[in-house]
């Protein structure tokens, strides 16, 4: 026997649902373009619809306003981060290794989705109350969290100088990748978009010093 089809009007609103994080994840996808060639507050939600090939009122159907669409892009960019550190630290190798495989993924970030990690260093700087939605406190100190973990189990290892401590260390090394990230994006560390040969030579330096400071006399 076969099955009753269902409505047309059911069918078609589970089709719609199917598309929705599809169009969203577009929006979010064009906001960051948009974001990062006219500025946060150079860009109209207008901006946003026309790079996402979507009506106007669109975009307002999932964001309340520009303010929450660039939350959201932090939002996204925060999870993939906290997710990656994730994946790192319960995969296989030392903490050297590991603490390694988070600076490595940062810069192969930028080198991959430099306007993301331009929008996201510079819109932070420049917008008031930035620290909201995925750029909270908890989300940072959820990063800190995992990082000084690793560190902490290093250290009863033996890899990691124990003289540390591992809530300060895992700080240090976030606030040396957004620093680095932050002169790649300022053309301070290199002039104009580098290369990325040469985002892998920042990378190569980086972790050589990251791992110099943690390791020093391991004891």
């Amino acid at each position: 026997m076969t099955a009753p089809r269902p409505p047309r009007a059911t069918a078609r609103r589970a089709v719609d649902a199917d598309a929705e994080p599809e169009k969203r994840r577009a929006i979010l996808h064009a906001a960051v373009r948009v974001f990062a060639e006219k500025g946060y507050h150079g860009c109209r939600i207008a901006d946003v619809a026309r790079a996402a090939g979507v009506a106007y009122g669109l975009v307002y159907h999932y964001f309340r306003n520009k303010d929450e669409l660039l939350e959201s892009v932090f939002a996204e960019q925060w999870t993939i981060l906290i997710n990656a550190l994730k994946a790192i630290d319960e995969g296989p190798g030392t903490a050297s290794d590991k603490i390694a495989g988070v600076c490595s993924f940062v810069l192969d970030v930028y080198k991959t989705a430099p306007t993301a990690v331009r929008v996201l260093i510079l819109e932070v700087t420049r917008t008031p109350n930035a620290l909201r939605a995925g750029s909270t406190p908890q989300t940072f100190a959820t990063a800190v969290g995992i990082l000084a973990d690793l560190v902490r189990r290093g250290q009863e290892r033996g890899e990691l100088r124990s003289d540390l401590e591992p809530v300060v260390a895992a700080a240090a090394v976030l606030g040396a990748l957004e620093m680095t990230l932050t002169g790649l994006v300022m053309g301070i560390v290199r002039p104009g978009p580098p290369s990325e040969d040469e985002i892998d030579r920042v990378k190569d330096q980086l972790v050589a010093m990251v791992l110099a400071g943690l390791r020093g006399q391991a004891r």
